[in-house]
């Protein structure tokens, strides 16, 4: 059985964005509570809300972790990817290799604002031999796990090296 384990990709600076912004954000409150001028308050204001809503997001990217993807391909061309955050399996895949056509490396399905700003993100996405459209293989409660360009290289090259391996 091969086995392959790469990592979600994943910034280590999530904890100090998260303890900056909190503070930014109870400092900048401090200064609405004192500010006289109604066009600095409703500014001090804003800047508040906005730094206190990034802490809040980067606090819950912080609290899920990084997710570890485990990929296993028995001898019958089974694909098993389990998913671990923190040791903890989270969630559970199997594919059938012999039933895909495609493999491909791709840029992130564009489904936030985030994937505007920071285009290096990569997925790994196939096609079945019966089917038309493409579907992606890292995917956690519909949520497409994030590769950098080296993980998502390493799945491919898994992946395609067994499928070469079917076709001789």
């Amino acid at each position: 059985m091969n086995t392959l384990t790469v990592k979600e990709k994943y910034s280590k600076h999530w904890p100090k964005i998260a303890v900056i912004s909190a503070i930014l954000a109870v400092l900048l409150f401090g200064a609405y509570l004192v500010a006289a001028d109604v066009l600095i308050e409703g500014y001090l204001r804003l800047a508040a809300f906005c730094f206190f809503a990034l802490s809040l997001l980067s606090f819950f990217k912080v609290k899920d972790g990084q997710i570890k993807i485990n990929l296993e391909i028995d001898e019958n061309g089974g694909l098993v990817i389990n998913y671990f955050v923190r040791n903890k399996q989270i969630a559970h895949d199997a594919f059938d290799l012999n039933r895909f056509d495609t493999i491909e490396i791709h840029e992130m399905p564009n489904r936030s604002l985030y994937n505007d700003f920071v285009t290096g993100d990569r997925a790994i996405r196939f096609k079945q031999k019966e089917s038309s459209g493409w579907l992606y293989l890292t995917e956690v409660h519909g949520r497409v796990i994030p590769l950098d360009s080296t993980n998502a290289e390493q799945v491919s090259e898994f992946i395609n090296r067994y499928l070469t391996q079917k076709s001789r």
